[in-house]
């Protein structure tokens, strides 16, 4: 059988997620054109750990943090679909950082919204292949063999161990879109499911408390407020106490990553990338 690295990438437009085998990673999702800086750290370096330079095709790029700091012309696109170049940049360098030079398989999350075909196979065609990509001085030539792309909040479902067997509620709280999924005996509901075109990042001038009211005006009729429902992603911690006022039956979902050392648990902002690893595992076969 042919050798297999899963990478399980969740691009969200504040930061990207991600899971191998070995590793939980993250960094700032953020993108600018390059620029020479005149000014050093203390250390006499202007680079930390998550800041990338990147030299892809004819660009050369900040990413992560660095760009956040640095760059006036940021490029954040806020569609509810991510097939677009800021995604394939973002998914490049993660693979160039945490994949393998061939046998990479991706699996990458879309708003729900986003799930139609044109938008799916564009993302399946832009990753799919070999890529030349520098980043910080380091060019590697690597190839994604094959790209699944998942419903975001469906890779938050797969992460729990302990999954209700009949009804699951889903509420995936980003920072460029809420999702909500809902499951039913294993199958997802499209009609009880969907995407709200706000997010943290998008919406700043929202509270997590009026972010709350704006789920409930949304989910009221689709979902009994009384149903096993969970909550996920980055700002899940600061607005479960908001929403908890509706929802009596909620949890945060933690999912826990094992090794011989011991058992780790993560972030409810790294639910989706663990269950993405899960369906890779599956869809794939194993590493």
């Amino acid at each position: 059988m042919d050798y297999k690295w899963i990478l399980a990438i969740d691009a969200g437009a504040y930061e990207v997620k991600g899971r191998t085998r070995d590793e939980v990673f993250k960094f700032r999702s953020t993108i600018g054109p390059y620029r020479h800086l005149h000014l050093t750290n203390s250390d006499g370096n202007y680079m930390e750990e998550g800041d990338f330079i990147v030299e892809y095709e004819d660009e050369k790029l900040f990413v992560g943090n660095i760009a956040w700091r640095e760059c006036h012309a940021i490029r954040e696109p806020r569609d509810i679909s991510k097939a677009h170049e800021e995604t394939k940049i973002r998914v490049l360098v993660a693979v160039h950082q945490y994949g393998k030079m061939k046998g990479n398989y991706v699996v990458i999350g879309q708003p729900i919204r986003g799930m139609v075909d044109k938008d799916r196979v564009k993302i399946e065609n832009m990753l799919r292949g070999s890529h030349t990509i520098t980043v910080n001085n380091v060019k590697k030539t690597f190839h994604i063999e094959d790209v699944k792309v998942a419903p975001e909040g469906s890779g938050a479902y797969f992460s729990m161990e302990d999954r209700p067997e009949e009804i699951a509620n889903i509420i995936d709280a980003g920072s460029g879109t809420f999702n909500y999924l809902r499951v039913e005996d294993g199958y997802f509901i499209d009609r009880k499911s969907g995407t709200l075109a706000f997010g943290a990042e998008t919406h700043m001038d929202m509270t997590e408390k009026q972010m709350a009211v704006a789920i409930l005006a949304e989910i009221r009729g689709k979902w009994h407020l009384s149903e096993p429902t969970f909550l996920c992603g980055g700002i899940a911690e600061y607005l479960l106490p908001h929403i908890k006022e509706h929802f009596k039956n909620i949890q945060l979902i933690k999912p826990v990553l094992y090794r011989m050392n011991g058992a780790k648990a993560y972030s409810p902002q790294y639910a989706n990338a663990f269950g993405y690893y899960s369906m890779g595992k599956a869809v794939f076969a194993d590493e």
